[in-house]
């Protein structure tokens, strides 16, 4: 840890320890603690310390308070996830305990799960949308087989949007930075009779991008988007509440393109090119064509709950439509090899991908018994998927491609002889999954209580594949068609015992599993020698672990000791002599560390919310994978294959820590001020499966920091802020080029891996 860490964690303690001691008496003597939190990581509302489950809690409170506004922001507060970014959004993907699956093919399902208002969603694109209006979010940490099971055999994120209120409410909130991105949210809730309640909230954001397109001077990485979420509550009868939920949302996205850097070991040097500086820290980038990612999604989902006596049924109906549409660039500079390669298309141009979704549960939670409670229940899911994909590649060898002054226009520099690709495929997955499951938690005492869950799923997946070349070749196969279907079932389960010391106080261990469905590595680049399945993913997991409410309630605390063994963990690793990215089955790997998470409320205007994750994620059995390019065999290459047995598994830092904090400043006036900030400090990581010592992501740090006010009577509130106050660059996630192509490196940036700043108003009316 550098000395620059150190002091920046010494300002930062010091700066909260400080609000805290001037907190004046008068204060400190109202204070009550901090506020109950519902936690439903076991499908039905309970306390915190009396969930036996690794599970992180972020109510809107935190998230306003380090301004989580969509869902990859995630990573600022809760340490044990993190984010890969990819061209086109469709290989992105989120990680928890270093654990995830980052993947460009339609028939490989995420290892973490997203869970909106109890619907599950098929992919990661899915989620990668504006977190407005939002309850909570519940990370769950490790396996979740047992009441969840689809697409969580690493962990599950939970959100919960606000319900309808009893009484008229809303706010409506504006957001204008110096990096030009406007952006609008707002809600109005409400009771429309004395039976029926509604709400409706909306987004809209409007962001340049934070790059520059050197070769028109457009910007480019931003995105234009907008949403709609609307609900009623209606209470049937006393018994009987029907709960309605639409949604819509389009996103146009003119990303995700990756500017090239400084490889930084010997293969390629900074230089300056069209005016692009290329080092560690551009964020500019040189293509030629049009680049877009764009969605559209819209579900409906209808939650009809009973209360018997000592039942309670709900049935959970879901139904998601989503597009995916996108158009790739990433032109390499002419040079400094052999030329450059010029992609006319990559991407769906006119044809969007088609994703539709059915989901339906049925579930019954009891509390019948004195010392026995159970939830069970059925689920059923249907989805499928639609891609259609076209390439139209030229790989120009021009005169003098050395020159990296040379002009990327083909129109100026024309090639000398070129290699030609052209063709387009068709593909449709279909992906059919039922299960029954159920928990019983046994209360042996007042101190003790056991769990036992257990979960029987089947999958049963096919897939059809068309290739068509009128141009076979660079990059393009010949005509190719395909398909294949697997079935499979699996058993998991999980068992669970806390003690209860006191009321305020639980310990628990547990061991649980996991389980995601077999895979189809389709993309592209499909052919004879890759239809088989990747087979299914499977985890064990054991924790132990502790949670409090200390103090008075001030200080509520969890610490967990974790680990995780995965067999058959499904990735996606860089093929370079066939120029793609497969598929595979990264064997065996295991992740275990120490996690933990808190919020402190120390005085009645003090709010500290913070977490810290050492992880340890690496393969345990993974031999005779593929070398990266230019591994000798003192690297360990051995005829092309190397041994990934004790490597680090890719994106996955063994430290992180987070921390956010509200302090509020009483004044004699119609209004207060507040300062909030936050810091997180992440590890370095690889972030390629080959272990490419060129994908190194560095170490970095990033502080935030935010001064408002707030009327007395919270009607209106206004605030100015700064996004990496300290203007640490950082990359999300690195990639190293082919020789061919220069053998340098492209890498992905977030928004806030540069300072920017702003200022926000929310005004506010009805009941508060």
């Amino acid at each position: 840890m550098t000395l620059k860490i150190i002091n920046k964690k010494a300002l930062i303690a010091s700066t909260l320890l400080l609000a805290g001691s001037f907190m004046p008496a008068a204060f400190a003597a109202e204070f009550d603690g901090l506020e109950e939190i519902v936690v439903t990581a076991q499908k039905r509302e309970q306390a915190y310390t009396d969930v036996p489950v690794a599970v992180s809690t972020y109510s809107g409170e935190v998230l306003d308070m380090a301004q989580v506004t969509e869902f990859q922001d995630l990573i600022q507060v809760s340490p044990s996830v993190t984010y890969t970014q990819s061209g086109g959004m469709r290989g992105s993907g989120i990680n928890v305990r270093g654990i995830g699956t980052s993947a460009f093919q339609i028939g490989v399902e995420p290892t973490v799960s997203v869970v909106i208002d109890g619907i599950t969603l098929g992919r990661t694109v899915q989620f990668l949308t504006d977190l407005n209006d939002i309850e909570r979010i519940e990370v769950l940490r490790g396996p979740q087989g047992t009441l969840f099971g689809k697409n969580a055999s690493a962990g599950l994120i939970n959100i919960i949007t606000k319900r309808p209120s009893d009484e008229m409410e809303g706010s409506i909130r504006l957001t204008a930075t110096d990096d030009d991105m406007f952006g609008v949210t707002g809600q109005v809730s409400g009771s429309i009779t004395d039976r029926v309640r509604g709400r409706l909230s909306f987004f809209k954001r409007d962001y340049d991008g934070y790059s520059k397109n050197a070769f028109n001077g457009d910007d480019i990485n931003g995105d234009d988007s907008w949403g709609l979420r609307a609900k009623l509550d209606i209470d049937l009868s006393d018994r009987t509440n029907l709960y309605i939920i639409a949604d819509y949302s389009r996103q146009d996205r003119d990303c995700c393109v990756a500017p090239r850097k400084d490889l930084g070991f010997g293969r390629f040097v900074a230089f300056d090119y069209q005016g692009i500086n290329v080092d560690d820290e551009n964020t500019d980038v040189l293509v030629d064509n049009e680049v877009y990612a764009d969605t559209e999604t819209w579900g409906l989902s209808v939650e009809v709950t009973h209360e018997f006596d000592n039942w309670v049924f709900t049935s959970l109906t879901g139904y998601k439509d989503f597009s995916h549409e996108t158009q790739q660039d990433f032109d390499p500079y002419t040079g400094p090899t052999y030329g450059r390669l010029v992609l006319n298309s990559n991407g769906s141009p006119g044809n969007p991908q088609e994703q539709e979704q059915f989901s339906q549960e049925f579930r019954i939670t009891s509390t019948a018994w004195d010392n026995f409670d159970l939830t069970a229940g059925f689920f059923y899911w249907d989805q499928s998927l639609d891609r259609y994909f076209e390439r139209d590649v030229d790989f120009c060898v021009v005169p003098g491609a050395g020159d990296a002054s040379l002009s990327p226009d083909p129109a100026v520099t024309p090639c000398f002889f070129s290699l030609r690709g052209f063709g387009w495929m068709d593909s449709q997955v279909n992906f059919e999954n039922w299960a029954v499951f159920g928990q019983a938690d046994w209360h042996l005492s007042d101190r003790w209580t056991a769990s036992l869950g257990l979960r029987y799923t089947e999958d049963d997946i096919d897939f059809d594949f068309v290739r068509t070349s009128p141009v076979p070749g660079f990059l393009v196969g010949p005509d190719f068609t395909g398909s294949n279907d697997v079935q499979d079932d699996a058993v998991t389960g999980k068992l669970a015992v806390q003690f209860r010391p006191t009321d305020d106080m639980m310990f628990f261990a547990s061991y649980a599993e996991g389980y995601k469905a077999p895979a189809f590595d389709i993309i592209f680049g499909l052919g004879p020698n890759r239809l088989d399945p990747v087979p299914a993913e499977e985890s064990e997991a054991w924790e132990i672990g502790m949670k409090a409410e200390l103090f008075d309630r001030r200080l509520r605390l969890g610490v967990t000791a974790f680990r995780t063994d995965f067999q058959g963990l499904q990735g996606q690793a860089w093929e370079p002599d066939e120029l793609v990215f497969l598929l595979t089955s990264a064997g065996d790997a295991r992740t275990e560390g120490v996690e933990i998470d808190f919020t402190w409320k120390p005085t009645t205007n003090l709010l500290i919310n913070g977490g810290i994750a050492w992880v340890d994620a690496t393969f345990e059995d993974f031999t005779g994978q593929q070398c990266y390019e230019g591994q000798t065999a003192a690297q360990g290459c051995v005829a092309g294959l190397q041994d990934l047995s004790g490597k680090d598994v890719p994106n996955s830092p063994d430290l992180k820590y987070a921390i956010q904090f509200r302090y509020d400043i009483p004044l004699e006036t119609s209004f207060d001020m507040y300062v909030a900030g936050g810091y997180r400090w992440q590890d370095d990581a690889l972030s390629s499966i080959t272990q490419h010592p060129g994908s190194e992501i560095d170490s970095y740090d990033v502080a935030d920091l935010s001064v408002g006010a707030e009327s007395n009577d919270g009607r209106w509130m206004a605030r100015i802020f700064a996004k990496n106050l300290m203007d640490d660059f950082y990359s999300d996630l690195v990639s190293v080029s082919p020789a061919f192509l220069g053998g340098g490196s492209t890498h992905f940036v977030q928004r806030d891996s540069m300072r920017y700043v702003g200022a926000e108003v929310e005004f506010r009316f009805g009941a508060l």
